[in-house]
């Protein structure tokens, strides 16, 4: 017994091993958000936001804050990331670390130029996590950092709430590199102006989410609009708590739909291997009717789910035309052709990008229906009118 335990006391000696080979975390420069944009000579700018632990402690503490924003960043510029990085790493008394990172921000010209280079740093810096969600800015992307973080303590957290909210889609660079030919989707960010309440009244820089960016060999080479966004989300499986407004077939007045349940499939036709079978199971709760119509009639709620079907299907639509005329298959149907028919993706996969514009087609199939109309069955005010 006494044998065993001296030889258990040895052995977790050996488990109870310091770590100083590692750097201390007071030692370290936490990266939250990595934005990247064109610039000039064939240049790379590198630009990296860090928050600035001394004054968010004080701030949460509820003590005195010291002035100043909670986050810092800092530009460098490089033939490539990796020279932008060691010129900053050269000015920082602390050990830049990527582990923190959650956010990556792409300029429009960088995007257009293509990404390949951002990628090629990504996979090779160990510390960097290929599940960041990735945003394309409306002109450079450093230009987003003013902006006000009214309800978030950085900008980051702004960027993320977009994509845990399912306001923005959520691409990340490993979907990138698990694609074919490059071709992609990410959300796209918009920035303005505004008087704020919460600056006292002055007018601050505020970001947004305006539809999407399509690539096509890791280059950005067209834009959907937030209508045919919607379309996107749709096909990406991604659509949920959102509202679908439409016109009532009585009065031509607005009825809100909200998404409780949704659910897309994509298949390859038995038919036609180059057309795609979209299932799309929707229910749906009336949000707001704004509409005389009587929602206790099953006839009317039959015609405002025609409608709503109507509507979704003309955005998928829209959303798919976009691609085929950019030529990015940015919803992956090849991939579903290499699952379900590898035979014939193997003998087009070298001239998919011509197929897919030439050949590729949907069957759009919407199964919707209106699970609740709310307590009151009409609105309010039509008891008034009626009385």
């Amino acid at each position: 017994m006494m044998k065993n335990l001296k030889w258990s006391m040895v052995i977790s000696t050996f488990l109870l091993t310091g770590c100083w080979s590692q750097v201390e975390i007071n030692d370290r420069a936490f990266v939250s958000t990595i934005l990247v944009d064109k610039a000039k000579n064939g240049q790379i700018e590198l630009t990296m936001t860090f928050p600035l632990p001394n004054r968010l402690v004080s701030s949460l503490a509820g003590g005195q804050s010291s002035s100043g924003n909670p986050y810092a960043a800092l530009t460098y510029k490089g033939l490539n990331i990796s020279e932008a990085f060691h010129k900053a790493q050269v000015d920082l008394p602390r050990r830049i670390s990527f582990g923190q990172t959650k956010v990556l921000v792409i300029g429009d010209k960088m995007a257009k130029e293509g990404i390949v280079k951002i990628l090629e740093f990504i996979i090779r810096e160990p510390s960097l996590n290929l599940n960041m969600t990735m945003f394309v800015a409306p002109q450079k992307a450093k230009d987003i950092l003013p902006m006000v973080p009214a309800f978030e303590n950085s900008q980051t957290r702004i960027l993320l709430g977009f994509a845990k909210n399912e306001i923005a889609l959520q691409t990340t660079p490993k979907n990138f590199l698990e694609s074919t030919h490059g071709n992609m989707i990410v959300s796209r960010l918009k920035m303005g102006k505004r008087k704020m309440l919460s600056e006292k009244g002055k007018e601050v820089v505020w970001i947004g989410t305006d539809g999407m960016a399509l690539f096509h060999q890791y280059k950005m080479v067209g834009k959907l609009t937030s209508y045919e966004g919607r379309g996107a989300l749709w096909l990406r499986n991604t659509f949920k708590n959102g509202l679908v407004t439409i016109k009532s077939p009585t009065d031509k007045k607005n009825i809100s739909l909200l998404v409780r349940h949704a659910k897309t499939k994509i298949r390859p036709s038995s038919n036609d291997p180059f057309t795609f079978d979209v299932y799309v199971n929707v229910e749906d709760d009336v949000s707001e009717s704004n509409s005389a119509i009587d929602l206790k009639k099953v006839k009317n709620l039959l015609q405002l789910q025609s409608i709503a079907q109507a509507d979704i299907e003309n955005r998928i639509e829209a959303a798919f035309q976009s691609t085929k005329r950019t030529g990015s298959d940015a919803f992956q149907l090849g991939e579903y052709l290499s699952w379900y028919k590898p035979k014939i993706w193997k003998s087009v996969k070298a001239d998919w990008p011509t197929v897919y514009q030439e050949k590729v087609k949907l069957n759009i199939h919407i199964d919707l229906s209106i699970k609740r109309i709310g307590s009151e069955g009409n609105p309010f005010w039509t008891k008034e009118l009626n009385s």
